[in-house]
């Protein structure tokens, strides 16, 4: 296991929970760190097919998928 920032424990989410650690860079460059989430899977796995939908590279893709 990694060892964490800030002296913490390390944390162990309970069954059917996933620790999610998230960082974001916006399109000016700035990067937002959030705390550990304990979110259930279906949640975790519903946020990343969100999020995988609506990127850019999936829309690209599309693009070239319908111009062929």
């Amino acid at each position: 296991m990694a060892q964490r920032r800030f002296g913490r424990k390390p944390r162990v989410a309970r069954e059917g929970y996933a620790l999610v650690s998230v960082s974001a860079r916006d399109a000016a460059g700035f990067v937002h760190h959030y705390d550990d989430i304990e979110a259930p899977l279906g949640s975790l796995h519903e946020a990343m097919a969100i999020l995988q939908l609506h990127s850019a590279a999936t829309e690209a893709a599309h693009r070239r998928e319908a111009s062929a």
